[in-house]
């Protein structure tokens, strides 16, 4: 083996190390792990149960969107979805303290978005096609995104207005689900990328 072959080889490892360290989530152990565990969110009572092994492990009180009632169907409604969706997504340094990513839309979304006439064809296919392989679905379309788990603002003084106006266990995000930050981080210690998510009215 020649120097520079032996060089390249030893850069191959060391970039599929990286990888291996940056989507950890991925790993066998994870995924076992996110099929044995699974998040339910009931609307009403506005109550997280994180179940393990069909086991209610944890609880939490949680804020909804704005507008609680009904399923979120556009960009902006302030609604918070409703059907079996899966956690897609993991910020440790969210503006909200921890962020785990839910995978709205989901397939029924936009199958129903396109029916309406509110999405177009691609979008729809887009959609399906990302949610069906694991990943994330665009957040840019007409049916809005980034909807997740997560806790208060960082940023002291927006964190101060909303525990003044907005006191748990009242609605006040986008359409997400909030918690206190210490259940958050709880929550995301624990739960991996994969997590099914169903969310009931």
């Amino acid at each position: 083996m020649t120097m520079q072959v032996f060089c390249n080889s030893l850069k191959s490892l060391v970039i599929a190390a990286a990888i291996l360290l940056a989507f950890g989530d991925s790993s066998p152990a994870q995924e076992q792990s996110s099929r044995d565990l699974k998040l339910v969110i009931h609307k009403t009572g506005q109550v997280l149960r994180l179940y393990k092994k069909g086991n209610r492990i944890r609880s939490y009180r949680v804020c909804l969107g704005l507008e609680p009632e009904g399923a979120k169907r556009i960009t902006g409604d302030y609604r918070t979805p409703e059907g079996d969706y899966f956690i897609c997504f993991k910020n440790s340094t969210s503006k909200y303290h921890r962020f785990l990513g839910i995978s709205y839309p989901g397939e029924q979304d936009a199958r129903a978005a396109f029916e309406a006439g509110l999405i177009k064809p691609e979008t729809r296919d887009a959609i399906i096609n990302r949610v069906r392989t694991g990943q994330a679905p665009p957040w840019d379309t007409e049916l809005g995104g980034w909807v997740g788990i997560h806790g208060y603002p960082t940023d002291e003084y927006k964190k101060i207005w909303i525990f003044l106006l907005y006191p748990k266990p009242h609605n006040w995000t986008d359409g997400c689900i909030a918690l206190w930050d210490f259940e958050v981080e709880e929550l995301y210690s624990m739960v991996p990328v994969g997590t099914p998510v169903t969310i009931v009215p």
